[in-house]
């Protein structure tokens, strides 16, 4: 089920994008906030900055992203918004991230693009645009946050503009590492707090984490139970308590879900 913050609609900027970059401080007020954003545990805190970041970078509207979609069985999506949360309600209802351009393009592609450059194929994605505009989105600019090691999770950055054609602009190259940066902390802001989400729903402890962690490796019963000290009936007991708690038929899904939602690395 997808998990929003919504923060009120923020108000709309004048300045051409190249204004906002040619700005003296513009990086190291941009840069600064991002840090806050690292240093900062409470999601109050963070949607503040996100706000402060959105209106630093020249956008109007700002959301990010994070998602997991292996399959059809899994996913998991959650919003942080500095954007019109209406726009995110009438998104979320229609259940449409699963044919999202943008969110496909973050799938696919770890470079920042302003949706000008994205083709919209299909219905749903021609629909998704136009709901888009409909809450004054005429200009977009995409930027992923890729994660490395095989894990499926992505965050993306989407900033927008009511101004037509604002992020086509040749200065959109001084904007391109301040969004990233932006992007990746924010990133790695909300897998932190869903590892801390999961580690406390599920009474997650750290045997349960290690046990994870040398699954992980490809370890045997046998070999765990020497590593942990323990027997093998308990090894067993506890991962057939932690796919329960999962929702994972074996324990090599588990430890796969672990590495997903950040509890082991």
């Amino acid at each position: 089920m997808p998990q929003t913050s919504f923060t009120p609609e923020p108000v709309p900027r004048e300045e051409s994008l190249a204004a906002v970059v040619s700005n003296p401080s513009f990086a190291q007020d941009a840069l600064a906030l991002i840090h806050g954003i690292a240093e900062t545990r409470e999601q109050n805190d963070v949607l503040e900055l996100f706000h402060s970041s959105r209106a630093a970078l020249g956008a109007d509207q700002a959301i990010f992203v994070s998602f997991v979609r292996d399959d059809e069985s899994r996913e998991s999506i959650r919003f942080l918004l500095a954007a019109s949360a209406l726009w995110c309600l009438e998104y979320e209802q229609m259940a449409w991230f699963g044919d999202d351009a943008w969110l496909m393009h973050a799938i696919t592609d770890p470079n920042p693009i302003s949706d000008s450059a994205i083709s919209y194929r299909t219905n749903v994605q021609r629909n998704i645009r136009e709901l888009a505009r409909k809450f004054g989105v005429e200009s977009a600019y995409i930027v992923p946050a890729p994660t490395s090691g095989g894990v499926s999770r992505i965050g993306a950055l989407i900033l927008t503009s009511q101004r037509a054609g604002f992020f086509e602009c040749p200065t959109s190259r001084h904007l391109k590492p301040i969004a990233r940066a932006l992007s990746m902390e924010l990133h790695e802001w909300w897998t932190r707090r869903i590892r801390e989400d999961i580690i406390v729903d599920h009474r997650i402890d750290d045997t349960d984490l290690e046990l994870l962690r040398l699954e992980k490796r490809g370890l045997k019963t046998k070999q765990i139970a020497a590593e942990t000290h323990t027997s093998e009936a308990s090894v067993n007991s506890r991962f057939q308590r932690l796919n329960a708690k999962f929702g994972q038929h074996n324990r090599k899904a588990s430890a796969r879900f672990a590495t997903e939602y950040g509890l082991i690395p």
